[in-house]
């Protein structure tokens, strides 16, 4: 391999570490964002006609603008002006070119008034899905499912983590 190859090929694995990168800040971003009041900043990780797919039993919130304003019910700011936090775990990243997948643990701890103590509230998997834009890295479609008796939670993950293993699985 010449200098020229042996450059692009450095540049090649720069780049995914950069995209790698930038996906975990805009993901681990989001909650904190949430949880700030950052209405418009916490909706715009979505793409202009992502899609936030929260709950198996309800309608996904259909593009940025239905992002927004679920951030701005009254049952999602209770929530952060009584003490809440929206944790993801580090997540896991595949990145493709210009798309990329992702997955977490999303984790909710609320504030007990009657002790002033936190508790977890809820626990629950994400999978992203995300595109390379014109301004960066954006939100495609997230999708949670609980990790709860039903079982989506646990299928969600079974459908998704084979895929980070690839090669290395034994």
């Amino acid at each position: 391999m010449g200098v020229a190859e042996d450059l692009a090929a450095l540049e090649g694995r720069l780049r995914a570490v950069e995209d790698e990168r930038a996906i975990r800040r805009l993901i681990l971003a989001y909650g904190p964002a949430a949880d700030a009041g950052l209405v418009d900043l916490a909706a715009s990780a979505w793409q202009e006609d992502g899609v936030y797919d929260w709950d198996a039993n309800g309608a996904p919130y259909d593009g940025r603008a239905a992002v927004e304003a679920m951030l701005r019910t009254e049952g999602h700011q209770g929530l952060i002006h009584a003490g809440v936090a929206h944790v993801a775990s580090p997540p896991l990243i595949d990145v493709d070119g210009d798309t990329a997948t992702a997955v977490t643990y999303s984790l909710i701890m609320r504030r007990d008034d009657t002790n002033g103590r936190f508790y977890l509230w809820r626990v629950s998997v994400a999978h992203w899905d995300l595109t390379r834009g014109d301004d960066g890295w954006g939100v495609r479609r997230r999708t949670n499912r609980l990790l709860d008796g039903t079982g989506a939670g646990r299928e969600l993950l079974a459908g998704v983590v084979p895929q980070f293993f690839g090669a290395v699985a034994r």
